[in-house]
């Protein structure tokens, strides 16, 4: 473990080294960025999207509800981190728990562990098989590395497989011969402390071009009870980026290395007095990964795609140590007919190993389990007129817990104009057990005797016990959309949903042991056993709306609603599943002051989580930006600005102690050469 830890550290610092080399040395033609802002809204239309299709397809034809961040939306939000940047999308809930943890969801079922999103970067999966989810405060890349972040709301399960149920991120970076050059950006201020990011990107041959980059920054603590939390964040990152542009065979090779030390807090729990023992404690992170991808057109109509990663991860925090591999191999072949059906089939394979050892309020057993699974998918694009066009197509996967697995999807896609696309789809998408559901054990809450849950005299401490006999939580999603320029200056995206659940996660009742300390009896056990007995449906709609009001103003709105309706059979399961907001809102404003100078400014609104009463949250950010001259731009941003501190969401689970997030202030300088 050390060993691999030093390794690690060695290497950040030894490509540091040689960013600082090649930037000496390398002399490269300076490139000026694009600006977004200049492009017509029917160029952004035409963007290519790869997450629907895998393969590449204009924004306005996509046959999914899919919503698209580029480089202009990321600069221009004032955002320093990904979690910030997904709060533009509709029906995206994004909460920060405290000033390093976040509740991130799409279509209901939020919470620090959430299990129906699909995360990748570059394709390459993100997601942790202990829960299901990910640790979004690891999830950290240079932001001017990113060319866009695409968010389909739905099932995206027919190509990319289990857990891609209520959506799929696929954050998908620029090449880096669209980063020649050197970009640095340094900033400071009072919740973001200070950071800096550099990347170095050269052209070593005609066909092959290298990017290596390195990010750190400080993040200061949030508030709780009126003082300071120690949640304060410590975060290094260092990757690099390798593509090869030959007529045969093109690719790209990635790998990052991360160390993160952050604090927290959490509550032990006691017997004794109000049940609850709170204290602070950090946690430490550090992996890396490494993938390569390789493209070849076998012919004019046909093309085969191979890609293979391995990444690693290990975590230290107070109730649990865990370590985990992950090795995943992909072949892909698309065959493009005369007649413009597109057939694509895929082989995927993926294997994990993980060793977890609990400390408090968790359990696991077996602490070491290796698993894997293996699997098929077909789509096929079949045009029926000029204007109409259907998507069938199914992932057939076999895994160790819960063996086969079907899910098909089908879609039509209706052109009847050139501006503008109607599509509906129904998808079946699954969600296999996680290393807690089948193997687990964490305590969830505490009840005071004589409790509606507890009728004992004693406090009862409810315990959530994994099964091996816990099966697939299933979702059959029913979409329906369109997408519309409607003039050279507005484009409307409209999306209906009805979700249908079954089998998903609950607990019965649980069985009451009472536990003697010394002999006494001190408080009672109470467990419930993972089973598969909750269902309902979900159902709502997202609207979003961009007017470029004129050459120096572009305006984004958005709003989503949705009501969940499920028969809970206790108060406990209806909290586990029911962290969501009812509304939400966003408004953008990007307008550009003169040629030089920026002011952007972005309102959100989430709605009260009625389970929690958590009240409603109006917020704002502010952002002023000078462009100096073609090397260097100054940025100040404000966050949060409606509330001096504000809890944005608590934790489902009631080891992990949610803070109050404060405003913010931080200035960025940016420079490139």
């Amino acid at each position: 473990m050390f060993f691999i830890k030093d390794t690690l550290l060695f290497s950040c610092k030894l490509l540091t080294v040689l960013m600082t080399f090649l930037t000496v040395l390398i002399s490269v033609e300076e490139v000026e960025a694009n600006n977004l802002l200049e492009m017509s809204l029917e160029d952004l239309l035409n963007v290519q999207v790869t997450t629907v299709s895998k393969v590449p397809h204009s924004l306005l034809t996509s046959a999914a509800a899919i919503y698209v961040i580029d480089q202009d939306d990321i600069q221009r939000s004032g955002a320093s981190s990904i979690p910030e940047l997904l709060k533009m999308v509709p029906g995206m809930s994004v909460a920060q728990l405290d000033a390093n943890r976040w509740a991130i969801s799409g279509r209901g079922f939020n919470g620090q562990f959430a299990n129906k999103l699909l995360v990748m970067i570059d394709g390459r999966s993100v997601y942790t098989p202990i829960f299901s989810g990910v640790y979004w405060e690891t999830l950290d890349l240079v932001l001017a590395e990113i060319e866009r972040i695409e968010v389909i709301r739905g099932p995206g399960a027919a190509l990319w497989g289990a857990n891609a149920v209520n959506g799929v991120i696929n954050i998908i970076t620029r090449t880096a011969k669209q980063t020649l050059g050197t970009e640095a950006s340094a900033w400071g201020g009072t919740e973001e402390r200070a950071g800096f990011s550099l990347m170095q990107s050269a052209m070593i041959s005609s066909d092959d071009f290298v990017r290596l980059s390195v990010k750190s920054y400080a993040r200061d603590e949030s508030q709780l009870n009126g003082s300071g939390a120690e949640d304060d964040m410590r975060m290094a990152k260092v990757g690099f980026r390798w593509d090869h542009t030959a007529l045969q065979w093109s690719g790209k090779t990635t790998g990052s290395f991360y160390q993160n030390r952050a604090g927290s807090h959490f509550d032990r729990t006691s017997f004794t007095g109000d049940y609850h023992s709170y204290y602070n404690d950090d946690s430490e992170t550090f992996g890396g990964h490494l993938l390569t991808n390789w493209d070849r057109a076998l012919s004019s109509q046909s093309h085969l795609s191979l890609q293979f990663y391995y990444d690693y991860s290990y975590r230290d925090e107070v109730f649990y140590e865990s370590e985990t591999q992950i090795l995943d191999a992909e072949a892909q072949y698309r065959y493009s007919f005369t007649s413009g059906q597109l057939l694509t089939l895929g082989l995927n394979f993926r294997a994990y190993f993980d060793d977890l050892t609990a400390i408090e309020n968790t359990s696991m057993t077996p602490a070491e389990r290796e698993y894997g699974f293996y699997g098929f998918y077909l789509q096929d694009e079949i045009p029926l007129t000029d204007h109409l066009t259907l998507i069938v197509g199914s992932k057939i996967e076999n895994n160790d817990m819960t063996d086969w697995e079907i899910q098909p999807n089908i879609r039509l896609a209706w052109f009847p104009l050139s501006n503008l696309t109607v599509w509906g789809a129904i998808s079946k998408a699954v969600r296999t057990p996680s290393r807690m559901d089948a193997d687990g054990q964490i305590l969830i809450k505490v009840y005071p005797p004589g409790d509606v849950s507890n009728p004992t005299t004693l406090p009862g401490f409810y315990y959530f016990t994994g099964s091996d006999s816990f099966d697939s939580e299933e979702l059959i999603a029913y979409e329906v959309g369109l997408r519309h320029l409607i003039n050279d200056n507005i484009i409307t995206d409209f999306t209906l949903f009805y979700n249908d659940y079954d089998n998903l996660r609950t607990g019965p009742g649980p069985d009451a042991e009472p536990v003697f300390v010394d002999g006494i009896p001190t408080y009672v056990k109470l467990t419930g056993e993972a089973v598969n007995t909750l269902r309902g449906h979900s159902y709502g709609f997202e609207a979003v709306v961009e007017w470029q009001v004129n050459d120096d103003w572009k305006l984004m709105g958005s709003y989503s609603f949705m009501k969940m309706d499920f028969d809970f059979d206790s108060e406990l399961e209806e909290f586990l599943n029911s962290l969501y907001s009812r509304h939400q809102g966003s408004l953008q404003s990007h307008y550009n002051v003169t040629d030089n100078v920026q002011f952007d400014s972005w309102l959100t609104y989430t709605g009260k989580v009625s389970i929690q009463d958590q009240p409603e949250i109006w917020d704002l950010n502010l952002r002023l930006g000078w462009q100096v001259n073609s090397q260097w731009q100054l940025e100040l941003i404000g966050q949060n600005l409606f509330h001096d501190s504000q809890r944005q969401l608590t934790s489902e689970v009631i080891s992990m102690v949610s803070t109050e997030i404060e405003r913010g202030f931080f200035m960025r300088a940016n420079c490139r050469f």
